[in-house]
């Protein structure tokens, strides 16, 4: 092993050089940094013979180096030159790139591919200081289609998402469609993906192949729109659990509560006319799906309450809308049914104007479970019900 200054000329890049990105905004800099203060670490190379190579010597390590002295308008390189077989060589080289931190996940895929050629999975293991299951997981990287790679070493443009290692990774998912690989790839740099959303939008594709252009083209929120739309769908077609029907009820209480205060028509003021075709066409599917929602609840009502009737009153306690069929408040339990709000109710003579039943003011105003009122077939509300319109049935 010996220290010279070699002429540039007389060296020869490798075709097994495992690095094969080279920015040029970085060994510019290098050139510059080389003009200043010289090369500062030699690089390795070997002789070569045969085929007019005679005299010449071909690098091992430090390709990036020599690339910039030519840059910088060296004419000369340090150099430690080793006499070394073929296999040496290309270990050595491998070795020492795959141990810079700069170097690209696919050029290491590439190393660890090029050291396996001559080692064992076990002495590549131990010579990397990884494990076999991460070597096996970068490997995976060179499955992907020549021009995802690509990518994977392309700086981004400006304004543009980075597609990195984690991305490549997810995309395997989807090797038997490198149409769809490209167009995430836009997608990623367009919409500046992190790799759960892309994720996401794989998931989907497979989940859902007939929405697949859809999820390609739409923004990730839509794409969770999407999915959430479509797991209530697809939930619905399992069977029913009765021990969360309570639950439920409570959600769509809540819900609905929620919606109703959102329903503030002044908001049109400030629509432009296409929002408001979208808000109508949103409120429209809504009120479909409701009026069928509120069709079978009517049906369930009247097939299990005989002498049902769709009346609606106000709680005496919290104001709330109720079918008088509820008995008590959703919101405050209290009872819904009071002789005092009853059209029948004779309250000079502390009576029942129906069935003529005592029925004392103090009574008639707080009823209990055991007041006449609580579940009187008889009760007729003195005023209708004027907090929400309802379409009454017929």
């Amino acid at each position: 092993m010996a220290l010279q200054q070699l002429p540039l000329d007389r060296i020869l890049t490798t075709e097994n050089q495992p690095r094969k990105t080279f920015y040029q905004e970085s060994l510019e800099e290098l050139a510059a940094s080389i003009k200043e203060r010289g090369v500062l670490e030699p690089i390795v190379v070997r002789p070569v013979r045969g085929q007019g190579r005679d005299g010449k010597y071909e690098i091992v390590m430090g390709e990036r180096r020599f690339r910039a002295s030519k840059i910088a308008g060296m004419e000369t390189i340090p150099c430690v030159v080793r006499q070394m077989s073929d296999e040496d060589a290309a270990a050595d080289a491998l070795l020492e790139n795959f141990q810079r931190e700069d170097l690209n996940a696919v050029e290491k895929a590439r190393a660890i591919q090029g050291l396996l050629q001559f080692m064992s999975w076990e002495k590549v293991s131990k010579t990397l200081g990884v494990s076999e299951t991460t070597l096996r997981r970068s490997l995976e990287l060179l499955e992907l289609p020549p021009h995802i790679q690509t990518e994977l070493v392309t700086r981004p443009g400006e304004g543009e998402g980075a597609f990195n290692e984690g991305h490549a990774r997810a995309l395997i998912a989807l090797n038997d469609d490198p149409g769809s690989q490209a167009r995430l790839v836009g997608k990623i740099k367009q919409e500046k993906l992190n790799i759960p959303d892309l994720e996401k939008v794989i998931g989907a594709i497979k989940q859902f192949p007939a929405k697949k252009e859809a999820f390609l083209r739409v923004p990730i929120s839509v794409t969770t729109q999407m999915l959430k739309s479509f797991g209530v769908r697809e939930e619905r077609k399992k069977p029913y659990k009765a021990q969360t029907a309570d639950q439920h009820l409570k959600a769509l209480e809540k819900a609905a509560s929620a919606l109703d205060e959102l329903l503030d028509e002044r908001i049109v003021e400030f629509l432009s006319a296409e929002q408001m075709n979208h808000l109508l066409a949103a409120t429209a599917t809504l009120g479909r799906d409701m009026e069928e929602f509120n069709k079978k609840v009517r049906e369930a009502v009247q097939t299990k309450d005989y002498g049902f009737r769709e009346i609606y009153i106000h709680c005496p306690l919290c104001g709330r809308v109720e079918l008088v069929g509820a008995v008590r408040c959703s919101v405050c339990w209290t009872i819904l049914r009071r002789c005092y709000d009853c059209g029948n109710y004779d309250r000079p003579f502390e009576k029942c104007g129906k069935n003529g039943a005592s029925v004392y003011v103090s009574e008639a105003e707080s009823p209990k479970d055991y007041s006449k009122s609580y579940k009187c077939p008889d009760y007729k509300p003195k005023f209708e019900a004027q907090a929400v319109k309802l379409k009454m049935a017929a």
